[in-house]
């Protein structure tokens, strides 16, 4: 009887033993792998390369799209059913250009380079007309444009020759109105629907004062000095 309990209990210990060594042995196999994982984490590329790149919606559609055009980057976004929004793209002449669109996919304002060099700002109206233009003469001066809803000059501000400045009212494209500043001094001129000069104000290259009114046909019909 004493035999047979002293077998059991070494028995036990001996299970006991194998159970630590099996424990202890997973422990080391998960700290392992916690340790390799560690090691071995996938980090972001610092670059990602494409020709191209689409982002869709839930159904697929386009939605931003950036790609090459002509050789330059290039990049657009669109509505679901493939109207453009937005775009950025290099212009004719070379510079970067920002175009807006409606929700019909139809130009709205315009950001861009000339091509003789310098930026240009155009607005458009709902009838696609443009009814705004800032930008750059091929002078280098600064130059602004007012158009009425069809598209027509109304005013138009930009320099004299001489670097004064300059503007023009008119209708339908046709001038009614000028107020210069070249440099001996102030000139005005007003005209009819013919594009007949009918009054004149301003400072001769003499410097001297100047007014002088014409008939419809063209013919002086007084003045001072006379």
């Amino acid at each position: 009887m004493s035999n047979s309990l002293e077998q059991r209990v070494a028995q036990l210990e001996k299970n006991n033993r194998f159970y630590r060594i099996c424990f202890a042995g997973s422990l080391l196999v998960v700290a392992g792998l916690v340790f390799m994982s560690f090691n071995n984490r996938v980090t972001a590329p610092d670059v990602i390369e494409a020709k191209a790149f689409h982002v869709v919606d839930d159904r697929g559609n386009v939605i931003v799209e950036i790609n090459k055009e002509d050789g330059n980057g290039q990049l657009s976004t669109f509505t679901p059913a493939g109207k453009k929004l937005v775009s950025l793209f290099t212009s004719d002449g070379g510079g970067g250009g920002i175009n807006t669109f409606d929700k019909s996919g139809d130009v709205i304002f315009k950001v861009t380079r000339t091509t003789e060099g310098g930026g240009y700002l155009a607005l458009f109206n709902a009838g696609l007309q443009e009814i705004a233009e800032l930008g750059v003469t091929d002078a280098e001066s600064g130059y602004f444009r007012l158009n009425d809803r069809n598209g027509k000059k109304q005013v138009w501000m930009t320099y004299t020759k001489d670097g004064g400045g300059y503007l023009s009212l008119s209708k339908d494209d046709q001038e009614m109105f000028r107020l210069s500043t070249p440099s001996v001094g102030g000139r005005m001129g007003i005209y009819n629907s013919s594009n007949t000069r009918i009054a004149y104000m301003g400072t001769q290259d003499t410097k001297d004062g100047n007014i002088t009114v014409w008939n419809s046909g063209g013919t002086r019909t007084g003045g001072v000095p006379n």
